[in-house]
């Protein structure tokens, strides 16, 4: 019986796609968590609040963002509006065709950012993943009739962008290597500076789903 081989991380199969799916600039340069921290409105901190905010920015010839003025910054009179056109100022973006073309830029204040111990982010903007040849390999050769299986990775973001300190969180089925198969992929991993949320990532920790799906391929036994 002959199948066919899928592997999705991130909710995507190959890294082009995932690239291709995620919206605005790449940013090679961003705040870091210092930057957002020393810029959380007093009032805000002082409440334990957080915020989330949504500017309207133009990109100059540097490739930073300027002249942004704020759509969004629920929830209301905590000053996020301000703080994240200041921290935006930082923000640095690779395309040479975005220059003088307004952008959105989503920016959030997590209060977890203020305990200096790492956010936790959600949305990281992928900049690199291992290609289907990669997932393959690492795949155990064993046949054992599973036809699905689930790993969640849980790592930290390193100073360059690649995943450090990884561990399975999970892994369904266990006990069969799938969990160390992935383990083997972690390092082919990097985020920009900056997730899809507006967060600094560098230092930050995140879950990385990683699901394998076998099936028949079709007119082949």
């Amino acid at each position: 019986m002959t199948f066919k081989f899928a592997a999705i991380a991130a909710g995507c199969v190959l890294a082009p796609q995932l690239a291709a799916a995620q919206a605005g600039p790449t940013w090679i340069e961003a705040p870091s968590a210092a930057d957002m921290a020393a810029a959380y409105p007093a009032k805000a901190k002082a409440a334990g609040v957080g915020g989330t905010v949504e500017l309207s920015c133009t990109i100059n010839r540097e490739g930073r963002p300027r002249s942004c003025g704020v759509l969004k910054e629920p929830p209301g009179n905590y000053a996020f509006g301000t703080a994240a056109r200041r921290v935006a100022e930082k923000l640095r973006a690779n395309e040479a065709n975005l220059r003088n073309q307004d952008v959105m830029i989503p920016v959030t204040f997590n209060p977890e950012v203020l305990k200096g111990d790492g956010v936790t982010i959600t949305k990281p903007a992928w900049v690199a993943m291992p290609g289907i040849q990669d997932f393959q390999a690492t795949f155990p050769k064993t046949a054992n009739g599973v036809n699905s299986v689930r790993v969640v990775l849980a790592c930290t973001v390193q100073t360059d962008g690649g995943l450090g300190d990884c561990a399975v969180d999970s892994e369904e089925p266990p006990g069969q290597g799938y969990g160390q198969g992935a383990l083997a992929l972690a390092f082919k991993f990097r985020v920009g500076p900056w997730s899809q949320d507006g967060q600094p990532t560098l230092g930050a920790k995140l879950k990385l789903p990683i699901r394998y799906a076998l099936t028949q391929a079709a007119g082949k036994n």
